[in-house]
C-alpha cells in the first residue's frame, strides 16, 4: 500500500482481516470426511486454503498501485475487480490486477474472489436486464448487493448447476423435482428454498454464497428460476466437501498441495430462508436466461478466466523450461518443440486478451465490454490446452519425476547419497528434487489431477463451447469469399 494511504482510506481487506472474519463466523456446517466443521481455521486440511486466500488479500495491498482503485461512491480504495469498467483503460487495468492476483497462486486457484467480483460488477452494470417484467426490486437488490461486496471486500462462492442423477431427464425432473434447488414457500421475511446446487468451489473460505442461472428452464419450471445471495452461516445450509487434496505438513514435499486446495462442495438447502432484500430473481424463466445472455456476463467472465489461465500456462511453461535446463535435455530438438507448444498456447492466450481489449466497446448498458470474439475461440480451446500442458510436462520430465526423495530423506543419514546421486546438470541435488516435486504436484498429485479435471469443465466442456463458437460466429466475410467464385 502506498505510504500516503491510511486504513481509513482503504476498504479493501488485508489477509488478517479476512481471517478474522472467518474466525468470528462459527455457525457454518461444513462436512468433510464425515466430520462437521463449523470453522475452516479449526481443521488441519482446510486451514491452508484459508491462509492462501488471505495471501491473495495481502497481495492486493502489496501491489496497491495496480490492484486498488477509488470507490466511485466515497473514494475509498477497493479492489479494482469490484468496479464496473467504463473505458478501455479500465479493462486493461483490471486485467493487470487480475494477473497479479492469479500469480500469487500460480493460477492454481480458479475461484479466488475476483471471479465473482467481476461477475457481480457486470450484473450490477446491466441491472436493467434484471428489472425486466416487473422485477425492479430484484434489480435494486443486486445493485445494493454488489456495493456490499465491494465495500466489505467479501469472499464469495457460487453454485450455478443442479445435481443430475439421470441424464435422460432434465435437471428439474430429477427425483420428482426434489433434487434441484427450488422455492417451496414464502413468508413476510423472504422466500423458502430447498434442494441442492454444485459445485461451490472456495466454499469453506467464503463469506457468502451466490446462486444465479446456469442453464435454461422451460415453462412449468418457475419454482427453479432463482437468483440470490446469503451468508455461509445461514441456518439450513450444509456443505458436503469432496476429499481434501491438501498436504499441509511440508511445502518441500508438496509445494502446491500444502497451500492451494481451494476445495469444492455440494451445497444443500434445507428449507433455507432467503430475505427479500437478497432475492435477485424469483420465478421468471425468461429472465433466468436473459441475465446471462443479455447482461454482458460472458465477455467479462472470460476476461477474468483467461487472464488466470494465461498465468497458469506461463507457470507450466516456466516449469518445463526449468526442468529441461536442470537435466540438460533442453539441447534436444523434440524437447524444444514441446516447450514451444506450451509457449504457443501462452502467447495465443495473451494475444486474445489484448485483442479483446483493443476491440472493446461501450455496450448498451454503459459498460465497457471486452470483445468476446477471440475469447470465445479460447473458450473452446482452453479445456484442451491446459490438460495438454500436463502431458507435455510429463514427456519433458520423464523418469526424473520418480527420482524425488522427500524432505525427511534430506534430513537423514542418507543426505550425502542424495547430494551425490541426485545432482542436476548444475550439480545442485536439492534444487533438482524441489523442482521435480513442484512439477509433479502441478501435474500428478491429487491436487494436480483435480486441477486437470477442473480446467476441462469449469467453463463447460470443450465440444459444447466449440459448437457455440461456430453458432455465434460472424460468417459474413467467409461467405463473401466463397460467393465471389460461385458466379460466372
Amino acid at each position: 500500500m502506498a505510504a500516503t494511504e491510511t486504513s481509513s482510506n482503504v476498504a479493501a481487506r488485508t489477509g488478517a482481516q479476512f481471517l478474522e472474519g472467518l474466525r468470528n463466523d462459527r455457525d457454518r456446517e461444513i462436512w468433510i470426511g464425515g466430520e462437521c466443521v463449523t470453522n475452516p481455521l479449526d481443521h488441519e486440511l482446510l486451514r491452508p486454503g484459508a491462509e492462501a486466500v488471505a495471501r491473495v488479500y495481502d497481495t492486493q495491498h502489496e501491489h496497491a498501485e495496480v490492484c486498488l482503485a477509488p470507490n466511485p461512491d466515497d473514494g475509498k480504495l477497493v479492489n479494482r475487480t469490484h468496479l464496473i469498467p467504463r473505458s478501455r483503460e479500465d479493462l486493461m487495468k483490471r486485467r493487470a490486477s487480475m494477473e497479479i492476483i492469479a500469480a500469487a497462486t500460480g493460477g492454481m486457484m480458479g475461484r479466488v474472489p475476483d471471479y465473482l467480483n467481476v461477475t457481480f460488477a457486470c450484473f450490477s452494470g446491466a441491472s436493467e436486464v434484471w428489472a425486466r417484467r416487473g422485477n425492479e426490486r430484484g434489480a435494486e437488490n443486486i445493485v445494493n448487493y454488489q456495493r456490499l461486496m465491494r465495500d466489505l471486500d467479501l469472499s464469495t462462492t457460487h453454485a450455478i448447476m443442479n445435481p443430475v442423477a439421470d441424464r435422460s431427464k432434465s435437471e428439474t425432473e430429477q427425483l420428482g423435482g426434489e433434487i434441484a434447488l427450488h422455492k417451496v414457500g414464502e413468508s413476510s421475511e423472504g422466500i423458502i428454498v430447498r434442494g441442492a446446487r454444485m459445485l461451490a468451489t472456495l466454499a469453506p473460505f467464503s463469506d457468502e454464497i451466490s446462486i444465479y442461472p446456469g442453464s435454461d428452464l422451460k415453462p412449468g419450471d418457475e419454482a427453479y428460476a432463482l437468483a440470490f445471495a446469503i451468508p455461509m452461516s445461514t441456518p439450513g445450509l450444509r456443505f458436503i466437501c469432496r476429499d481434501s487434496f491438501s498436504k499441509p505438513k511440508s511445502t518441500f514435499d508438496y509445494p502446491l498441495s500444502a497451500r492451494f486446495d481451494e476445495m469444492d462442495a455440494v451445497v444443500i438447502f434445507d428449507d433455507v430462508l432467503v430475505p427479500h432484500d437478497r432475492v435477485f430473481l424469483d420465478g421468471d424463466i425468461v429472465g433466468y436466461s436473459e441475465v446471462i445472455t443479455d447482461s454482458g456476463w460472458r465477455g467479462h467472465i472470460m476476461h477474468q478466466a483467461f487472464t488466470r489461465a494465461y498465468v497458469k500456462l506461463m507457470f507450466a511453461f516456466g516449469l518445463g523450461h526449468a526442468m529441461a535446463q536442470t537435466t540438460g535435455v533442453v539441447r534436444f530438438d523434440h524437447i524444444q518443440e514441446k516447450l514451444g507448444q506450451i509457449w504457443n498456447m501462452t502467447e495465443l492466450t495473451r494475444s486474445a486478451l489484448v485483442a479483446a481489449e483493443a476491440d472493446s466497446y461501450l455496450d448498451d448498458h454503459g459498460v465497457w465490454y471486452p470483445n468476446d470474439r477471440p475469447l470465445m475461440a479460447l473458450r473452446g480451446e482452453m479445456p484442451k490446452w491446459l490438460p495438454r500442458t500436463h502431458e507435455l510436462l510429463q514427456l519433458i520430465g520423464g523418469g526424473s519425476f520418480m527420482a524425488t526423495p522427500s524432505e525427511a530423506d534430506f534430513n537423514s543419514a542418507i543426505r550425502g547419497d542424495i547430494e551425490k546421486y541426485f545432482q542436476s546438470a548444475g550439480g545442485d541435488a536439492e534444487h533438482r528434487v524441489r523442482l521435480f516435486r513442484l512439477a509433479w504436484d502441478f501435474i500428478g498429485s491429487d491436487l494436480g489431477g483435480r486441477s486437470e479435471l477442473y480446467e476441462r469443465f469449469y467453463l463447460s466442456d470443450s465440444w459444447r463451447m466449440t459448437q457455440l463458437a461456430y453458432r455465434t460466429a460472424d460468417t459474413t466475410f467467409a461467405e463473401s469469399l466463397v460467393d465471389q467464385f460461385m458466379h460466372d
